[in-house]
C-alpha cells in the first residue's frame, strides 16, 4: 500500500518536476503564502472540499521539499455567503496578510466583485470552480484566471444535448446571475434556428416560490426545459416542479445542480430521477495524474473528490510551478509565468491551456442522471465524454 501511494505521488509531481529549479528563488520569502478565500461552509456550496484539495496539493509540495527548500503555506479566509463577504475576504487577505496570490473564488458572482479591486492591486487569483463565461469581458479578466472549464463550452454541451434529442421547443428556467445568464445566451446562439425557445425566464436564487415561474413554463408547453441554477435554488424548483407535474417533460440541467445531498431533498431527487439530465466537468479518469490525485486524496480523507476538486488541486499545482518560473513574490510577474505554466498542463483535471482573459480554453463534460439503487438516490454518470475546445 505504501509503495503503490509513493508511485503516484512520483506521478503527480511530474508536472511540476518540468519546471527548472536550478534558479535559486531569493525573491521568494522564506514561507511563501498563498490566499484561499472559499466558503467554510458546505451548503450550497462546495467550499470545504475544495479547501481540502487545495491543502492537499500545498501538503505534496512540502513533503517533496517546497520549492528549493521553501514551504507553500495556504491563508484561508471564509469567502462566506455573498459577493460582498468574498469581496471583504480577498481584501483582509491582501491588505493584513500582503499575499500576491490566492486560490478562490467559489463562484462567478464572488469572482466579479473582486476582479477590479485585484487589478487595482497587481495580485493574481486562480478560481477553481466559477465558470461563467462573461468573466471573460473585462481589463480585470488577465488578473483572474479559472482551471475549471469555462460555461461557453458547457453551453454547447446542454444545446447539443438538447438538439440531439431532437426536441423542437425549448423553455430556459435560469438565475438571474453572471453564471445563469451566461449559459443561456450561449444556448441560444447554438439552438438559434433550430429549436424554438418558448419561454425565458430568469430568477432570483434566494427566491422560496418558484410556481409563477412554473406555470408561465406549463403554459407554455416546451418539449423540454434548459434550468440553470445552484442545488440550493434548484431543490426548491424541483420539488416544487414535482408538485406541478413538470416531471412529464424532460428538463437539462448543469453543473450547479450536480452533487445536490439527494438523501435531504427527496422531493428533488424524485423529480430528479423522473426528468432531469445534466452536465458537469469530468476529468479523464484513465489518467495517471488523476489516478494519482484520487488515490491519494482518498486516502488522506477517506472520501473520493467531488467535483471540481481536481481543478482546485490543479490551481495550486500551477501557482507552485508560475512562483518557481517567475522566482519572485510578485503578482503581475507570477500571472505572466501562469500563462506559460498553463500551456498544455498536464493536470488532474486535464489538460490545461489558458487565453490572455485566464480563460481554460478546453474541457470534458459528463452527462449524469439520478438513479434509484436499492433505498438510496445517486448520481450517474455515463461512460460517454464529451471534450470541447474553444476556437
Amino acid at each position: 500500500m505504501k509503495t503503490a501511494y509513493l508511485t503516484l505521488t512520483m506521478v503527480a509531481a511530474l508536472a511540476l518536476c518540468s519546471i527548472p529549479a536550478c534558479a535559486p528563488q531569493q525573491d521568494l520569502p522564506a514561507e511563501i503564502p498563498i490566499g484561499c478565500v472559499l466558503p467554510l461552509t458546505s451548503a450550497p456550496a462546495a467550499g470545504p472540499n475544495l479547501i481540502k484539495a487545495a491543502q492537499f496539493a500545498v501538503d505534496e509540495i512540502n513533503g517533496r521539499g517546497g520549492l528549493d527548500g521553501k514551504n507553500l503555506r495556504l491563508v484561508i479566509e471564509d469567502q462566506g455567503p455573498s459577493a460582498a463577504t468574498a469581496l471583504y475576504a480577498v481584501h483582509k487577505l491582501v491588505e493584513e496578510q500582503k499575499v500576491q496570490v490566492m486560490v478562490g473564488c467559489e463562484n462567478s458572482e464572488a469572482v466579479m466583485a473582486a476582479g477590479p479591486y485585484l487589478e487595482s492591486k497587481g495580485v493574481l487569483l486562480i478560481s477553481p470552480s466559477a465558470t461563467s463565461s462573461a468573466l471573460s469581458g473585462y481589463s480585470w479578466s488577465r488578473w483572474t484566471y479559472r482551471t475549471c472549464p469555462s460555461d461557453s463550452l458547457q453551453g454547447v454541451v446542454v444545446s447539443r444535448l438538447i438538439k440531439d434529442k431532437g426536441y423542437g421547443k425549448v423553455a430556459m428556467l435560469v438565475q438571474d446571475t453572471v453564471y445563469g445568464r451566461g449559459i443561456e445566451a450561449m444556448a441560444r446562439d447554438y439552438l438559434k434556428g433550430d429549436v424554438e425557445v418558448v419561454a425565458s425566464l430568469a430568477y432570483d436564487p434566494a427566491k422560496l416560490s418558484y410556481l409563477s415561474e412554473l406555470n408561465t413554463i406549463k403554459e407554455a408547453g416546451p418539449d423540454c426545459v434548459l434550468h440553470v441554477g445552484l442545488f440550493a435554488d434548484g431543490s426548491i424548483v424541483y420539488a416544487q416542479a414535482l408538485k406541478a407535474g413538470l416531471d412529464d417533460i424532460s428538463w437539462i440541467t448543469v453543473d450547479g445542480s450536480y452533487d445536490m445531498p439527494l438523501d435531504k431533498y427527496l422531493d428533488a431527487a424524485r423529480f430528479m430521477e423522473k426528468a432531469v439530465t445534466g452536465t458537469v466537468p469530468a476529468p479523464d479518469e484513465k489518467s495517471a495524474v488523476y489516478k494519482a490525485f484520487a488515490y491519494n486524496f482518498e486516502n488522506a480523507y477517506q472520501f473520493a473528490p467531488t467535483v471540481y476538486c481536481d481543478s482546485a488541486y490543479d490551481s495550486i499545482n500551477l501557482i507552485a510551478l508560475a512562483l518557481q518560473k517567475a522566482n519572485t513574490y510578485k503578482g503581475g510577474a507570477i500571472r505572466d509565468a501562469l500563462l506559460a505554466a498553463g500551456n498544455n498542463y498536464p493536470g488532474a483535471s486535464g489538460s490545461i491551456t489558458f487565453n490572455s482573459s485566464g480563460e481554460r480554453i478546453a474541457g470534458s463534460y459528463g452527462v449524469w442522471r439520478v438513479v434509484v439503487k436499492g433505498t438510496q438516490y445517486e448520481y450517474s454518470i455515463s461512460d460517454d465524454i464529451i471534450s470541447l475546445s474553444k476556437p
